[in-house]
């Protein structure tokens, strides 16, 4: 076990032939000299270690990932079609896909824009048009978060579809073949 702290990333090795060079004579093919540590807030990893995936056990949906991005994934690829229950349970996990994406898209579209309304350049390239452009540039980024909303929304759309088309004329038709009378619906303005 090395007495190295979680999640140092060692300093690259050299053949002997370019350690002179690393080490200050003549030139030097790795500059940064600091120890890196990679550094991860509110993992999800029980182990503690640095979240990559596959060094405390973690895989592609599992503990180590910051969001929940990979497991919708991989939940949706698994649903077999089956039964009514697992058209709507599609219909759930690509509205959670959607809801994830329209909110960590949203939030890094502001981050864009408030680091680029900030960026200074040259004065005749930049300025106060800086603020301008950078709604520009983050805009698109918006349309994106945009996207992955109607993804979620559509999803919906699609599961009161088939309940529509599917689920409730086969209910009626299984109601009139028994001889009960359907539920009353919802009305507003009759009596």
């Amino acid at each position: 076990m090395s007495s190295e702290p979680d999640g140092y990333v060692s300093e690259p090795s050299f053949p002997k032939s370019q350690q002179a060079d690393a080490e200050g004579r003549g030139r030097a093919r790795h500059t940064h000299k600091e120890r890196t540590y990679n550094v991860n807030f509110g993992s999800n990893n029980p182990g503690g270690g640095a979240g990559f995936r596959g060094e405390t056990g973690g895989s592609a949906g599992g503990g180590a990932d910051r969001h929940q991005g990979d497991r919708l994934i991989h939940q949706i690829e698994r649903i077999e079609f089956r039964n009514d229950k697992d058209i709507l349970a599609l219909a759930k996990a690509i509205n959670h896909l959607g809801r994830e994406l329209h909110l960590i898209l949203g939030m890094r579209a502001e981050e864009l824009n408030g680091v680029l309304s900030q960026y200074k350049g040259k004065w005749f390239t930049f300025g106060a048009q800086s603020r301008i452009k950078a709604r520009l540039v983050s805009a698109h980024l918006k349309v994106s978060a945009e996207a992955a909303k109607a993804l979620g929304v559509g999803a919906l759309k699609m599961a009161h579809a088939f309940d529509r088309h599917f689920v409730k004329p086969e209910q009626e038709a299984k109601q009139k073949r028994n001889g009960q009378q359907a539920r009353p619906t919802f009305t507003i303005g009759e009596n």
